[in-house]
């Protein structure tokens, strides 16, 4: 375990989103997730290569990792990106058993502090729910995008600002205003944007589905139902509360507290 977290920690260091994110790796935009609560986005997608034990953010706001069965083994030199429930401690746990699934959040346990040691963590649907829903102007903070040709979900930070160039049709519905190149991406990300890219999810070492809805695991369990879990669900324009098995492989994307 020691030496998975040392590799994590420098994988942390190495793997930042370069132009548009802070010295600490953590995308420009602030972001209220409760009335106390301001937050952070990490760079990317959480990645994960089970031949070394090395985690990472993906390279890019859009970038999805191909699933096939082979990537389910430890010895696999790839990289995977559809992870059970709270799998921090056993990342490439591809049981179909929700029992086998205890939450152990993965910037926690991943070992990847940064800015004064503070840590990487997984939104709560409660989080998920103000940001979308309940902060100032919510309903024209989010959009449904699709960025160098991926489809997914734009989030707009508390201060935003659309830059010149470019426009945003903010709200629940596809608009084609909103189909971005890499190039108008590039401005809408500066500006502090970010973007949660759509696949498919997993079950077992098969994968379910295709990448028309986006699925994100919060830390938040379902209360009525033991072996499930809730998540942040696009399906396929409006964002809202899912609850799913634990042992469903979804998409995981970290924040960084401010305050």
């Amino acid at each position: 375990m020691k030496k998975l977290v040392a590799l994590l920690f420098l994988a942390a260091t190495l793997c930042v989103g370069a132009q548009t994110a802070d010295s600490t790796g953590r995308c420009q935009g602030v972001f209220s997730v409760g009335a106390n609560t301001v937050v952070r986005f990490s760079p990317g997608n959480l990645q994960y290569q089970p031949s070394t034990g090395l985690c990472r953010f993906a390279a890019t706001q859009t970038e999805t990792l191909e699933w096939t069965p082979r990537c389910a083994t430890d010895r696999y030199k790839g990289w995977i990106d559809l992870f059970g429930w709270g799998t921090a401690t056993t990342p490439t746990n591809f049981s179909e058993n929700a029992a086998d699934y205890t939450f152990f959040d993965w910037g926690f346990y991943c070992g990847l502090p940064t800015n004064g040691g503070k840590l990487w963590r997984t939104l709560s649907m409660d989080e998920w729910t103000y940001l979308l829903a309940k902060r100032k102007n919510a309903r024209r903070l989010y959009a449904i995008a699709y960025v160098d040709r991926k489809y997914g979900i734009v989030l707009l930070p508390d201060d935003w600002r659309c830059p010149k160039g470019v426009w945003v049709k903010p709200g629940p519905k596809e608009d084609q205003a909103n189909w971005y190149t890499a190039e108008k991406w590039a401005l809408l990300e500066a500006a502090g944007a970010v973007f949660l890219p759509c696949e498919g999810k997993r079950m077992g070492t098969q994968l379910q589905g295709n990448a028309s809805c986006c699925h994100y695991w919060t830390s938040s369990p379902n209360a009525k139902k033991a072996d499930e879990a809730l998540y942040l669900l696009v399906d396929p324009y409006v964002p809202q509360a899912r609850s799913a098995n634990k042992a469903l492989g979804l998409s995981v994307r970290l924040v960084q507290e401010l305050n």
